[in-house]
Order: C-alpha cells, then structure tokens, then sequence
C-alpha cells in the first residue's frame, strides 16, 4: 500500500446560524502546525450569515455545504461531511470547539506510530462562566474524553471533536444513525459501534481540543456572540496558560474523587454495583446508556429533545 508523507485530513464541521461560534473553530484549523487537511462545513438548513462566514476566509481547503431541509441535529450533518470526505484521515468538530495547534500532527503520528486506526484524544472542557469573573481569569477547567487505563469505556463521554480516525473505518462502522431512533446521543452510539466492530483504537495523554460546550450553556444558541470563546481563542498559543488550565483540571478531579469516596460513597457503591451489568450489555452489543436512558425518559429521542429545549435551539 502507498503511504502518503503528508496525508491528507477531512474535518468535518456540522453547523446551525452560529457563525460567531464557527470563525473560531475554523480559525483554530487554519492556525495548526499541520496544513494539509480540508475542512467541511455542513449547515443543518443554515439561515444566517454562515455562507458569507466561511468565504471571508478566501481558502479553497474550506468548502459550505448547505442542507436544503433542516434536520435538527449533528447527525445527518456529519453523514453528509462523511460522504464528502476524500482525506486519508478524518475528524469531526464541533462548531462550538477548537483545536490546539499541535493536534492535527500529534494525532497522525499517534496513529502510524501505535498501528490503530481511531484515537480519543482527552480534552480541556470549559465549564460556563460569568464575563467577570473570566475577565479575572477566574474559571473552571475540565479534562474529558479520558478513558481509563488507555482501554475503551462505555461510561466516558468522549466529545466528536476529540475524535481523530482512518477513513476506511466509516465503511466498516456505517452512518451515524438519527436521534429519533436512539435513547442517548448519536455521537457515543457511533464511538461505541465502532469499538464494538473492532476498530483498533488508542488513547493518547495528551490534550488536543478546547472544548466549550453550547449544551451547557442556558439560550446559547440564541446569542450571536461569546465571549468565552473570544477570550480563550486568544489562548490557544499560550503554554503557561495551558498550564494553568492542566493544574485546574487535576485539582477539580482530585476534589471530586475524594467528594466520591469519603462524602458521598452512595454514588461509588452505585457505580461499582453497576458494572456487571455494563458487562453483560456490552457482551450483548448494547451501549449500557441505552438502558439507563430508557428509563430516565422512556422514548427514543427524549434525551435530545430536552437538551435542545434546555439550550433554546
């Protein structure tokens, strides 16, 4: 098999009249240290400026594609992205995320280097904030999409943008399947069907993604700025800041392990208590969030209605 020196990278970009939100995402690509990667954004039926947005970057790497009918969800976005990716290597993100500069080339040579063909690369999530309190550099900071012990788990939300894999697994995993016909996001059902399929799969230690979720985030889809991303994109080249966020993500874990295991030891009890039964269902091929989630809201695509309620979209 030929093996191309400077692979090509296809990012995927699903996105609904957040333009304020993308001009960040896809600055922080064109920023990284590796360029030779393409970016597609999907709009989910885009109704704003997000054409004028991504054009203003006067770069043929970047292509709109603008759904005629809004789906009202990532999924069909992504699908679509998926089809048109001609890259080697692809990865998903988030409108409302973006990279570190050194990403893009740590994730391929993780890949060539460990010989798998998907990575979950941990990353640095910002928890909402006051513009105050940022002002003063008064934050929380996060670490998510870390599993264990660099093995698969089904009880770690791993973020789409802290995905990074090989092209040729899309055939072997199938399209994301749609939020009407899932108990919990399409997103983990998709990460856990390709885990389960046998796709090879590493996890590094090391951060690649800011995260900033809009989910979090009460009516965030309804304000057309953020001043968070605004004040971490700024950030993003700044290794003492950095820093400063690695050692307020360990302090914040350290405190919620010890708030596990001597305030609150009903929780670990229920966790340890459930692990048997994560087994079996992942023995039997089902995500044990299905389960959980189906009791929680009774239907398919409960979950996400109350989410986009909970956000305004």
């Amino acid at each position: 098999m030929i093996r191309l020196e400077n692979p090509l990278v296809s990012i995927i970009i699903a996105t609904y009249n957040s333009s304020h939100l993308l001009k960040f995402a896809i600055q922080s690509v064109m920023d990284s240290d590796y360029s030779h990667w393409e970016i597609i954004v999907v709009g989910d039926c885009c109704t704003d400026d997000t054409a004028e947005c991504v054009s203003s970057f006067l770069d043929d790497r970047i292509r709109f594609i603008n759904l005629e009918e809004n789906s009202g969800q990532q999924a069909k976005p992504n699908n679509v992205g998926l089809t048109l990716a001609t890259g080697q290597y692809v990865a998903f993100l988030n409108q409302d995320d973006m990279y570190f500069p050194s990403h893009l080339a740590n994730c391929i040579s993780e890949l060539e280097i460990n010989k798998v063909e998907f990575l979950v690369v941990p990353g640095l999530k910002i928890p909402p904030v006051k513009h105050e309190d940022l002002i003063k550099e008064n934050f929380e900071a996060h670490l998510v999409s870390v599993h264990p012990n660099g093995n698969f788990s089904s009880n770690v939300f791993s973020v789409a943008s802290c995905w990074f894999f090989k092209r040729s697994t899309v055939d072997q995993i199938g399209p994301w399947k749609m939020e009407k016909d899932l108990y919990f996001t399409p997103s983990q059902e998709w990460l856990f069907r390709a885990w389960n399929s046998g796709v090879k799969f590493h996890f590094p230690t090391r951060t690649g993604v800011l995260v900033i979720l809009s989910g979090e985030r009460k009516d965030s889809y309804k304000k057309k700025s953020s001043f968070e991303h605004e004040f971490f994109f700024n950030k993003l080249n700044d290794s003492l800041f950095k820093a400063k966020m690695y050692e307020m993500a360990a302090i914040f874990a350290h405190k919620k392990l010890q708030q596990e295991l001597f305030f609150n030891p009903k929780l670990l009890i229920k966790r340890l208590a459930g692990y048997p039964l994560d087994w079996v269902l992942k023995k039997l091929a089902i995500h044990p969030s299905e389960l959980r989630f189906f009791l929680a809201w009774g239907k398919r695509g409960n979950l996400i209605k109350h989410i986009r309620k909970t956000t305004g979209l």
